[in-house]
């Protein structure tokens, strides 16, 4: 059996993967973004019309569990090919856990018939992205008191 696996999330996965996505953002990004930046991260992942969204399966989520069952990474789709979340905790960096992940939305996407993915990355994520094939479309940019570049990859 492998080290982990990458699933479809349960409903009662919902806490611990936020859980993940903010302790790996504070870890890795929170130290770069301005205070309003930190604060609109911390308001997405705990908004409840995002809840409801995964619920009603509008927005996708794919957790990454090592061989105990305990979530190790998790990413998320929003309107059908756009990458909203994805982190990988600390321990199993470059491990392949994001690359396994981005694996399972990609084929989700393609599944959709949908021509490309996107993403707003981080800038501790950028060459991360950019190893997956994925090229800027913009420069880096302020949005909403978060840094990100604006990126695609075409299938």
């Amino acid at each position: 059996m492998s080290e982990y696996s990458v699933v479809t999330a349960e409903e009662n996965e919902w806490e611990d993967a936020m859980a993940l996505a903010y302790r790996t953002f504070r870890k890795f990004e929170g130290d770069v973004y301005t205070p309003e930046g930190v604060q609109n991260f911390v308001d997405f992942i705990s908004d409840n019309k995002l809840f409801r969204m995964f619920q009603e399966r509008e927005y996708h989520l794919w957790v990454a569990k090592d061989a105990a069952g305990t979530i190790i990474g998790m990413g998320s789709l929003r309107s059908g090919n756009h990458i909203s979340l994805l982190f990988v905790d600390e321990k199993w960096h470059k491990r392949g856990v994001g690359r396994a992940i981005m694996t399972e939305m990609e084929n989700y996407v393609k599944a959709a018939d949908k021509q490309s993915i996107t993403v707003n990355s981080s800038p501790y994520a950028v060459d991360f992205y950019h190893k997956l094939g994925f090229e800027d479309l913009s420069e880096e940019q302020l949005n909403s008191g978060m840094y990100i570049t604006p990126m695609r990859k075409i299938f």
